[in-house]
């Protein structure tokens, strides 16, 4: 109690030149008589002298349909930039409004490769052309379920060289790892054109 007397004496002679001693000796008296209701705070962990701390305001995070950008008109949502951050960063990052203002512009020009060259491919290339490439397309697919050995090759390879031989032409014959790729594309592409051909119906007029 002695503590808090003089902690309010001291504070009240700073006030003084404005009070008047009656004044002070109620206010003093008001003070001493009045019981604190308030729980005691302890503050001894606080830094009177530190600098204030500023909490960093969390992103906000748009909806994965929500549009963020768009290439000659084409809109491109969240969804599709979140995978392709995911999958260029290695899922390291998968949110892309986590990104700056600049990062996000150059994913977004990476994005917009594909849509453009597709934009100009359609206007450019002629309708034969555009043929070939759903076709090649088309073959690549087909070409991913199918596995043809080193020893499959071989096997057309000896027949190859047979051939050779009974027209005296193994000079010409190339060594097997020379062409063991080529051989394997043609066996391919026949495996897939079977495959096609056994369903269509063809019918000579």
């Amino acid at each position: 109690m002695s503590k808090l007397f003089t902690s309010l004496i001291l504070s009240i002679g700073l006030l003084s030149s404005s009070l008047s001693a009656d004044e002070l000796k109620n206010s003093l008296n008001r003070m001493l008589n009045e019981k604190d209701k308030k729980p005691s705070i302890n503050l001894s962990n606080i830094n009177l002298d530190g600098k204030p701390r500023y909490v960093k305001k969390a992103p906000v995070t748009r909806s994965k349909k929500a549009v963020v950008a768009t290439v000659n008109g084409k809109k491109i949502v969240k969804r599709d930039a979140d995978n392709y951050l995911k999958e260029r960063t290695k899922g390291r990052v998968k949110n892309f409004d986590l990104l700056s203002r600049k990062q996000r512009k150059n994913l977004i020009k990476e994005l917009a490769f594909p849509i453009v060259a597709i934009q100009v491919a359609q206007k450019e290339l002629s309708a034969g052309e555009k043929d070939a490439i759903y076709s090649r397309t088309w073959m690549q697919k087909q070409a991913v379920g199918i596995t043809i050995s080193d020893d499959d090759a071989m096997v057309i390879y000896k027949q190859i060289e047979r051939q050779a031989e009974d027209r005296n032409e193994t000079d010409r014959l190339l060594p097997f790892e020379t062409v063991k790729n080529k051989i394997k594309s043609q066996m391919l592409e026949k495996s897939i054109l079977g495959k096609l051909m056994e369903s269509v119906e063809i019918e000579i007029l």
